[in-house]
Formats: C-alpha cells, sequence, structure tokens
C-alpha cells in the first residue's frame, strides 16, 4: 500500500469532521466501504476521492435524509440521479424556508400585539392618539356574547384563507340617536391580506388620524362607553363608529378582559 495514496480513519474522522463511530457504521452497512483494509490488523483507509462522499453524506444528513435512502442513492452510482435528488431536497428546503419566515411572522405579530396593548394599557383617562392607517375583517353581528362568538367563527374561517394574523380583533359600535349598539365584529389584517380583499364588503379600511381614546374591562365596559359618548357630546366632537379593541394583555385571564375604545375625531392629511 502505497501511505502515501491514503488517509487512516483516524485522520479522516479530524480532516472531514466525522467521528470514527460513524465510519465504521457507514462501513458496516456498506455504505461507504474503506478504500484498503490492513489484511493483518483490520485497519481502514480511505482515499482522498471518497472524501466527496463523505460530504455528500453529510449534507444528506443534514437535510434530514435517512440512512437507508442515502444508501440506496449510492448504490444506484447514478450522478443524474443525485442531481433530481438534490434538487427535489433544495425545493423542499425552500419550502420550509417559506414555512418558517411566515412563522417568524406570526411571532413577531403577537409580540407586537401584546407590546402595543401594554403600552395602551398605562394610559388613564381619555386621550387623543394619532394612529396610522389601519385594516378591518368585519362581520355583522346581532350583539349579545353568543352572537358574537358565532360571527368571530366566521371570520377565523376567511383568515384562514390568509396569510397572517395579527391577534388584534374588536367590536364596531354603531352610533343610534340615544343608544351604541353593536354592529359588527373585525379582526385587524395586514395590508397584504387587505390589498387581497379590498373590494369585498367585510374589508374596511380604518384612516390615518386622531382618535379618541380611553381604557375599560370587562366589569367597566357599558359605563366606559356611556362616558366616552358623553364626553363626544361635550366636546362637541363629529364622530361616526366607535371601535372596541380587545387589549392582548393578560392574555391567561379572560374573565376580565381589558378593551380600548377608539373614535376618529378627525383624518389626517
Amino acid at each position: 500500500m502505497d501511505q502515501s495514496r491514503y488517509f487512516s480513519i483516524g485522520e479522516v474522522s479530524k480532516l472531514k469532521n466525522v467521528t470514527i463511530k460513524a465510519l465504521r457504521y457507514y462501513h458496516t452497512i456498506g455504505l461507504l466501504i474503506p478504500a484498503y483494509i490492513n489484511p493483518e490488523n483490520g485497519y481502514r483507509y480511505y482515499t482522498m476521492g471518497q472524501f466527496i462522499y463523505i460530504d455528500i453524506i453529510k449534507l444528506c444528513q443534514q437535510s434530514n435524509v435517512t440512512i437507508k435512502e442515502i444508501k440506496s442513492l449510492f448504490e444506484k452510482a447514478d450522478t443524474n440521479e443525485l442531481k433530481l435528488f438534490l434538487e427535489k431536497k433544495s425545493k423542499e428546503i425552500q419550502d420550509e424556508m417559506k414555512s418558517l419566515e411566515l412563522l417568524q411572522k406570526r411571532l413577531d405579530l403577537l409580540q407586537t400585539a401584546i407590546h402595543s396593548s401594554e403600552v395602551e394599557l398605562m394610559n388613564e383617562g381619555f386621550n387623543v392618539q394619532t394612529f396610522e392607517e389601519r385594516y378591518l375583517l368585519c362581520s355583522p353581528t346581532q350583539g349579545g356574547e353568543l352572537n358574537e362568538v358565532l360571527s368571530f367563527d366566521q371570520l377565523d374561517e376567511q383568515l384562514a384563507e390568509f396569510t397572517n394574523h395579527t391577534f388584534q380583533y374588536g367590536l364596531i359600535f354603531s352610533s343610534l340617536p340615544n343608544q351604541c349598539k353593536v354592529r359588527d365584529v373585525f379582526r385587524m389584517i395586514t395590508i397584504e391580506d387587505y390589498q387581497l380583499i379590498k373590494e369585498s364588503s367585510s374589508a374596511l379600511l380604518l384612516p390615518r388620524g386622531d382618535y379618541v381614546t380611553v381604557n375599560c374591562t370587562k366589569e367597566t365596559e357599558e359605563e366606559t362607553l356611556q362616558l366616552l359618548v358623553d364626553y363626544l357630546k361635550t366636546n362637541d366632537l363629529k364622530y361616526h363608529d366607535i371601535y372596541m379593541l380587545y387589549l392582548v394583555t393578560d392574555v391567561f385571564n379572560q374573565d376580565n378582559h381589558h378593551a380600548q375604545f377608539q373614535v376618529n375625531v378627525k383624518s389626517a392629511p
């Protein structure tokens, strides 16, 4: 044996960052047979040309390919088969990356919803805030907790067709003479999803502008709504609808949730 042409199993282990145990296993199952085995001591030796096989094995394993699949690929010893296999794995990885990017976006949206809700919860009394343009997916409701839940279920069916979920939702009150009545339930959606459905009657754009806001709990909801109406009348503020946005704060205590009423009183240019 020409020692200059061969690498011991220990040398291969260090050079290719693969364990000796793994190399022995590959030999045992016939996946990667050493180029030379010393008949006297059973020592295994590999050639540099076999390094590419180790690289392919490692790449396949990192791509969650089973040893059985790798062995089948090697047994075929067909470069065209390898090319087709790599194309397939590349497509699977691209699809997985898209799924992970979508998951990351959803996680970011939930974090944003929680953070913004915690910030809003620190506001006390009536405030005037400027909000950027926002987008809603709405569904009519008859009012009452059961009807609202059913209406939200309908919204969720529609949301399943979209890519993102902002985790922000609420109710729309129509201002009637001496009465404020729940008209719609809504879930806030992203601008990307709004562009897909903006011609739909269920899509609503909240304009950028000044909004009078006031926070409440489930227990103080009706009282706060009446105080808001009185505040708007006292200050002679013109408005159309009242939006109640549930705040994503104490997520695991929905028995007494927090919410914020918002009324658009001045559209920004």
